[in-house]
């Protein structure tokens, strides 16, 4: 006979073991693991920033709900809940990555209160894909968070609770504008609420998504950039296709329409998203700002346990794992739509049902202590491997994707700048000027009167050509050479060592190079 009792204070020990190793991993060398800071968590960090100074963010806008940014317009939220850690610890990067680290130990909590399944909470705590993005301001770990938290309050029929969630991951991430709403029409279907329960909780919906809605017209253009029908294929590729069936319509419209290539082109990428070598081997092998070098999101162990867990899921017939099964293969779709061919980042709630899925597959094999114990020091074999990748090796790899140069060159103006007349400041990594306002900390009061981002006529990012004295433009070094009280920052192609020895009286600042000893950036003094 089970003691329920003693089971229940087993588990919460487990359980706080979990959490305090959940919260180690992502608390160690926060500041510096990735190595680098991307553009974004700069944005956020120092919109943060300027809204506990002044209440408005880089653009003067008073307490905004959707941030113009680099024109993306990022929801606000992340932002908001960095200003407490940087009212305290000031404007680092452990500060603002800090939010991002909080929310990936309240999923352990949250997945364990959804599924009463501590293996799940003990696979999630050192889960490669939940580290990674516990680890950055990545405002998709927040909205993770928040929907999963969202879900827990749904089944338990905290509906106005609920509702207050669902809307606050609108506000918080992008990519939650498609899956947060089929996850809901997903839990209606299941569950089958009583209508007249639900009045107030979509009122209160309606009310926070009413900014979304009424700028969604004039922030759509990042939406086409990024959406795969935004994409065609060219006119001299459609009339060879043609050539070749030798002008027969009805071939072209069996076969090649547009619409086929397409929808091959979202099956492909959902596909992708659920493919061991995208789980288990590489994660986001397109773009190394999402995941580490030579590791999935999930450790290899881990094949066994969610094969295990799925048959379980199968075979098992009740709300959850309905509603889990929803989850897997709805989770995909926004990064399937989109025009990566995979993306970390976008698949993020893919994190949950898997992990839980695995977390029912341990549960299973501990009913052999024999078992249990091998899988765990396999397990502890592999995450042990995965931090040495992640701490030693993977700076090497994704350092040059985590624009790393800006913060040494930025110290290294900020000793000269007070030297120089104007910085001219090369703009080939992308947004040198936010990394500017972060590193050097400008009063956002002194910024916000001349902030003016030159917008882009596709949609896409837009950019800062100037303030106070920086200037960001691409380095043309037969002109730049005749300047004088000027800093020029570049890459070895804007500034050649070969032409700056031609420069009488020029000034070594620094030279940045990549830990992998590649070049960065230079740093030259004209006096």
């Amino acid at each position: 006979m089970v003691n329920r009792p003693l089971l229940f204070m087993k588990n919460r020990i487990i359980l706080a073991f979990i959490l305090l190793l959940g919260l180690g991993l992502r608390l160690f060398h926060l500041d510096s693991r990735p190595l680098g800071f991307t553009w974004d968590e700069a944005a956020l960090g120092y919109n943060a920033y300027s809204l506990f100074l002044t209440g408005r963010d880089e653009y003067a806008q008073v307490m905004p709900l959707i941030l113009k940014s680099f024109g993306d317009y990022k929801p606000a939220l992340y932002s908001y809940l960095a200003v407490p850690s940087i009212s305290v610890l000031g404007l680092t990067e452990f500060a603002t990555r800090l939010p991002s680290a909080i929310f990936g130990v309240l999923l352990i909590i949250v997945v364990y209160l959804l599924t009463r399944n501590v293996f799940a909470a003990g696979l999630l705590a050192i889960n490669p894909w939940s580290l990674y993005f516990s680890r950055g301001a990545w405002e998709a770990n927040v909205a993770l968070t928040l929907t999963t938290l969202a879900t827990l309050l749904f089944i338990r029929r905290r509906y106005l609770t609920s509702a207050l969630f669902f809307g606050l991951t609108l506000l918080t991430y992008q990519g939650a504008k498609m899956f947060t709403p089929l996850l809901m029409l997903t839990l209606l279907l299941i569950y089958r609420p009583a209508i007249k329960l639900l009045v107030k909780p979509l009122f209160l919906l309606l009310l926070l998504i009413l900014p979304i809605l009424v700028g969604f017209a004039s922030q759509s253009g990042r939406l086409k950039v990024f959406s795969v029908f935004s994409y065609t294929r060219r006119p001299d590729t459609v009339a060879e296709i043609l050539r070749q069936d030798n002008g027969n319509p009805f071939l072209f419209s069996l076969f090649h329409l547009e619409l086929i290539d397409q929808g091959r082109g979202v099956l492909q990428r959902y596909l992708n998203h659920l493919s061991p070598y995208f789980l288990f081997f590489a994660g986001d092998w397109q773009n190394l700002r999402h995941s580490i070098a030579y590791y999935g999101y999930f450790h290899l162990p881990e094949i066994l346990t969610i094969l295990i867990g799925l048959v379980v899921l199968l075979r098992t017939n009740n709300p959850l794992t309905k509603l889990l099964i929803a989850w897997l293969l709805l989770a995909p779709l926004p990064s399937a739509l989109s025009r990566d061919l995979v993306s970390g980042v976008r698949s993020l709630p893919l994190l949950v049902p898997l992990v839980i899925v695995s977390g029912m597959g341990l549960a299973q094999l501990s009913r052999r202590r024999l078992l249990l114990y091998s899988y765990t020091l396999i397990l502890l074999f592999f995450l042990v491997y995965y931090l040495d990748l992640f701490y030693i090796h993977s700076s090497n790899f994704t350092a040059v994707d985590m624009v790393y140069p800006y913060k040494p060159v930025l110290a290294i103006v900020k000793q000269h700048l007070d030297q120089y007349r104007q910085v001219i400041f090369s703009d080939k990594l992308g947004q040198p000027y936010i990394f500017t306002l972060f590193y050097l900390q400008i009063d956002p009061r002194d910024y916000q009167p001349f902030s003016q981002l030159a917008v882009s006529p596709v949609g896409d990012v837009g950019h800062v050509d100037r303030f106070g004295k920086f200037i960001f433009r691409p380095l043309f070094l037969p002109d730049d050479r005749l300047l004088n009280s000027t800093i020029l920052i570049g890459d070895r192609y804007e500034l050649p060592e070969s032409d700056l020895a031609t420069i009488p009286n020029l000034i070594m600042l620094g030279d940045i190079k990549y830990p992998n000893g590649a070049p960065g950036l230079r740093v030259v003094g004209l006096p």
